[in-house]
């Protein structure tokens, strides 16, 4: 599978916003910003992926949820949501 990429804005429960990007590979997605903030999301404990007002939110089994704009082309956070759904 080839890794994907695209430009992101993502806060992971109620914490800050980071800037970044994401890139989904084959056992998980890697969100990573600038400065050292990084968060591997294993497709795994994805429970639930819903695309809701210009936001991707992702569930997950094992630790608290995820919030996904996009800053890339128009489009792609969709597309990003179905990679994560499947």
């Amino acid at each position: 599978m080839r890794r994907q990429s695209y430009a992101i804005w993502w806060n992971e429960g109620n914490g800050p916003k980071h800037v970044g990007k994401i890139e989904i590979g084959r056992l998980h997605a890697l969100l990573s910003g600038n400065g050292s903030r990084s968060l591997a999301v294993p497709l795994d404990d994805i429970a639930v992926v819903k695309y809701l007002r210009g936001e991707v939110q992702i569930e997950r089994k094992r630790a608290s949820s995820l919030r996904i704009g996009s800053l890339d082309a128009p489009g792609t956070l969709l597309e990003l949501a179905h990679l994560l759904e499947s």
